[in-house]
């Protein structure tokens, strides 16, 4: 692990910028005792830290970044004195992946959009939430969600939306009515010719126009085949993703640890003879949003995206625990019937026993107890221990959260609905509702409520 600071003007006034990197083995686990050990281990050095190099700083401002993630603003004092652990207690095995937020693995089609692979929530989201892009996942991991729940003072209400989104021949729906969000993040900047630093997978850090690495998530994360109107919209979720993520300076990474970003000899490895096709189809779309992102109250959104809904979207407590007004279950009835819609996984009884501590040896131990607004599994009794569904989808590496189960001989069969963590925007129902006469905006609209498009 390692820990380390430096200083920086932002807004005309000096904040600590405290950096902790840790081992990625702190955010992937099915022992809860560990990850939770591994929690309070990680606060107890950040403390630790703080009390060494900041013991006679009162009314400093601290920026705390867990990975290359900038979560949130606390004040000094505050992490000196009564650094809050209790949240942990709660932490889930999902993430993925925001953040999970935020990937899934569509190999159906000539891209590989990757909120699966990354979900293996983000999320998450993100996330802070603060969590895709699953990717799609979009999305952080859960140590760095319940350390910016800890410590920061955002108070988010969440709400619901029946709205029905607007064909592109007529006007957009005006944003849903949600009630004030008291938010720390960044102010929306202005995105004209910004640079931002990215980790490629070789470990070398570049610095690269915002705009031309838009180019290369869109080409990564959505099937280059799909329609345009569906590629601008990943194009303005991935730049908001981007840009909340940069807004302190941290540096994104190319992996599924925030958006996957293939280079354009990676895109033409993928694309093959198509690629000038794909490449221009890609970058048209992105420069006809040049700019643009999304925001909720003046402030930048957790635009996490995933791939295929179960006929609705989730809400994102559901998910990852923290509740956000844009990121609330919506209907998404352009999924139902594609290829990735529908999936089974069948495992054994002994695997499952071995996994939750206690011996199946019927399905009749097995109930599921409530769904959420997205028709996903909520809680589920196995042998008399209670888990989420998305504990058991990460469990059992279930493409989806809704799921009905069934007996064959020694094995139980999972039959899902969906593929992603199915928070935020759904990438295949993009693209239907974009075939429908969907414009970027209304699907944007449509699957983040009450948001608003600005540049």
């Amino acid at each position: 692990m390692k820990i380390y600071h430096n200083t920086q003007i932002i807004d005309g006034k000096e904040c600590i910028m405290l950096y902790v990197d840790y081992p990625s083995d702190y955010e992937f686990s099915f022992d809860l005792d560990k990850l939770k050990q591994n929690a309070l281990d990680l606060s107890s050095k950040i403390r630790d830290y703080a009390l060494k190099n900041f013991k006679n700083l009162t009314n400093d401002t601290t920026i705390l970044i867990l990975n290359g993630v900038a979560l949130g603003t606390l004040l000094t004092a505050a992490l000196i004195n009564k650094f809050n652990v209790k949240a942990y207690d709660k932490l889930n095995t999902e993430q993925t992946q925001l953040e999970q937020s935020i990937n899934q693995d569509n190999n159906n089609v000539e891209n590989t959009s990757t909120d699966e692979k990354k979900e293996t929530v983000t999320e998450e989201i993100e996330t802070n939430l603060d969590s895709s892009t699953d990717s799609s996942t979009n999305t952080s991991s859960n140590i760095q969600n319940q350390v910016l729940k800890s410590t920061t003072k955002s108070e988010v209400t969440n709400t619901s939306s029946k709205a029905t989104p607007t064909p592109a021949s007529t006007p957009a729906p005006a944003p849903t009515p949600a009630p004030q969000v008291q938010s720390e993040q960044p102010k929306p900047a202005v995105t004209n010719e910004k640079m931002i630093n990215l980790k490629l997978n070789s470990g070398q850090i570049i610095s690269i126009s915002l705009e031309d690495y838009v180019v290369g998530v869109v080409g990564a994360e959505m099937p280059a085949s799909f329609n345009s109107e569906a590629l601008k919209a990943q194009a303005v979720a991935a730049r908001t993703y981007a840009l909340k993520r940069t807004a302190y300076g941290a540096t994104l990474s190319a992996s599924t640890s925030n958006q996957v970003y293939k280079t354009d000899d990676q895109l033409r490895s993928l694309w093959a003879g198509s690629f000038n096709t794909y490449y221009n189809k890609v970058r048209n779309a992105v420069l006809a949003t040049k700019g643009q992102y999304l925001t909720y109250n003046g402030n930048y959104i957790d635009a996490l995206y995933f791939s295929t809904s179960n006929g609705r979207t989730e809400n994102a407590e559901n998910v990852w625990g923290n509740s956000f007004p844009y990121l609330v279950s919506v209907e998404s009835p352009w999924d139902v019937g594609i290829p990735s819609y529908s999936g089974s996984k069948t495992v054994s009884m002994q695997e499952i026993s071995d996994k939750i501590g206690a011996t199946l040896t019927s399905s009749s131990q097995i109930e599921i107890l409530e769904r959420t607004q997205g028709n996903r599994v909520k809680t589920i009794s196995i042998c008399g221990k209670i888990f989420t569904g998305v504990q058991i989808r990460t469990m059992f590496n279930l493409k989806s959260a809704d799921f009905d189960i069934s007996a064959s001989g020694s094995n139980i069969v999972f039959t899902t609905r969906g593929y992603g963590h199915g928070v935020g925007m759904s990438q295949y129902g993009a693209n239907l509702m974009a075939k429908s006469g969907y414009d970027y905006k209304s699907i944007l609209k449509h699957y983040y409520t009450g948001v608003e498009i600005k540049s």
